[in-house]
């Protein structure tokens, strides 16, 4: 069985990270990766309120009723998630918070509920042990930065919950370089060819990844374009110590995603992707008529986006987007917005987390062994 650092820090039974990704519920998949050996995510974008809750509340799949502020949607989610996993002492999950500037406040609510959840019931502590911060310069939060209007740094925060490993999502080295200043435990390099929110700038995993590794002295995790035991192994040789997959887990019969949603992604190509203007920055969807109407719209206001800098949204991206994420509710495959990231090129069936996380980690430890016969040595030739 492959035992990386990942193990070791984190305590799970394999090194997989089910991605946050928001604005959708990830509640069932994040218990059904949990009991499989990964670490499950509890995604929240979509608790932050009308403004960022897309999905309607009645159509987030869950066995309970949630409501009230985002701090206490999310106790009451974590509650959830710890009640049907009590009885699995191996199984960990944590929950993914972006902490872009448009969401600092929420983001606060989100920290909050964590501490809160430690202290009303302590025993959630056992297999609670992750979060997981991203869309964001985790630095302000991690300095006591009042001048800037900060109340409380996220390490002052995490003086309060010792016994969380802080994750922080990186799509360049620059912003490694600032995870690592910032005092978090675990690096994700995040290629831009993943799904949803990725990078301004054109930087593949291949590429980020190895440097990323070579850059900083924490342990890191590769994120975008993985999606089975080759890319698994692969990722440990170029210097990670496990994987993020958000793609590949919608595809799967547990995911929280409408079936057409999973049934697009079988479908679709490498080609099959194309990226616009998000919520906090670029996002990577499915090509159909709904995210081309929002390149469309990206395009009108924000050609540097694809010179690789920052540009703002407009309320006519905003009200595309919502549109289109509500449409996913009714499964209209034109109409919808479906992210997914060009690793959808490589998903060629709807498995159970079983039958997924299985067949990665058999493939991978496959691979990494079968190796030395695939490398022949060749004694050194004098040639007078």
């Amino acid at each position: 069985m492959i035992q990386t650092k990942f193990q070791e820090i984190i305590g799970t039974k394999h090194p997989i990270i089910q991605a946050g990704m928001g604005p959708y519920a990830t509640t069932k998949l994040c218990i059904a990766v949990a009991k499989e050996g990964g670490l499950g995510l509890i995604s929240t974008i979509g608790m932050a309120g009308p403004d960022v809750n897309f999905i309607p509340e009645k159509d987030r799949k869950l066995d309970f009723g949630v409501g009230g502020t985002p701090k206490n949607v999310l106790k009451q989610t974590i509650r959830y998630v710890y009640e049907k996993l009590k009885d699995y002492p191996e199984a960990k999950f944590g929950v993914n918070i972006p902490i872009a500037k448009e969401f600092t406040m929420v983001s606060k609510q989100f920290m909050k509920a964590v501490i809160e959840i430690f202290e009303e019931t302590p025993e959630v502590k056992n297999q609670l042990n992750v979060m997981v911060t991203s869309a964001g310069d985790p630095l302000p939060w991690a300095i006591d930065a009042r001048e800037k209007g900060s109340k409380r740094s996220f390490l002052e925060v995490k003086k309060e919950l010792p016994s969380v490993i802080w994750c922080q999502v990186c799509p360049n080295v620059r912003g490694a370089k600032r995870a690592e200043r910032s005092g978090v435990d675990i690096i994700i390099a995040s290629g831009r060819e993943g799904g949803a929110h990725c990078a301004w700038r054109d930087t593949s995993s291949m590429v980020l990844l190895p440097e990323v590794v070579r850059t900083v002295n924490l342990p890191v995790v590769g994120a975008g374009g993985f999606a089975d035991g080759a890319s698994l192994a692969a990722a440990l040789a170029l210097g990670a110590i496990g994987i993020q997959m958000g793609t590949r887990f919608i595809a799967t019969q547990e995911g929280d995603f409408e079936q057409m949603w999973k049934e697009q992604l079988v479908k679709a190509t490498e080609f099959d992707t194309i990226v616009g203007r998000g919520i906090f920055g670029p996002m990577r969807f499915l090509i159909n008529p709904a995210s081309l109407e929002v390149v469309d719209e990206t395009i009108k206001g924000a050609s540097d986006l694809y010179r690789g800098k920052p540009c703002p949204s407009t309320d006519e991206i905003r009200i595309l987007e919502e549109r289109g994420f509500r449409k996913l509710v009714d499964e209209d495959e034109n109409k919808s917005l479906m992210n997914a990231g060009v690793v959808t090129g490589r998903i060629h069936s709807i498995p159970t987390v079983h039958d997924l996380i299985q067949s990665i980690m058999t493939e991978a430890e496959e691979i990494i062994l079968n190796l030395p016969n695939k490398v022949k040595k060749v004694e050194n030739v004098i040639i007078e």
